[in-house]
């Protein structure tokens, strides 16, 4: 049971980070504009990602590492979009 809640938590992990904010930095990179969008929430979800990839990194959990990592990044340039557009 433990292993399927792993591949699940990975499965969304990376759908989140591949789908979800990928869409989103195109429509940053579109509309040359982060409006609408919560700096503070961002922000927030930064430190999410980064503390569960920390965490997967010095458990040696390959499963929760890569895929936070991958938000990792997506959530950088969108963090990243506040400061330059």
């Amino acid at each position: 049971m433990f292993e399927i809640i792993r591949w699940s938590t990975l499965l969304s992990t990376a759908l989140m980070a591949g789908v979800g904010y990928s869409d989103q930095i195109r429509m940053i990179w579109t509309q040359h504009s982060t409006k609408g969008l919560s700096f503070w929430m961002v922000l927030i979800a930064f430190w999410s990602w980064l503390s569960y990839a920390l965490y997967g990194y010095y458990s040696k959990d390959h499963k929760m590492f890569w895929p936070n990592l991958a938000g990792l990044v997506t959530i950088s340039v969108i963090l990243a979009s506040f400061f330059i557009f």
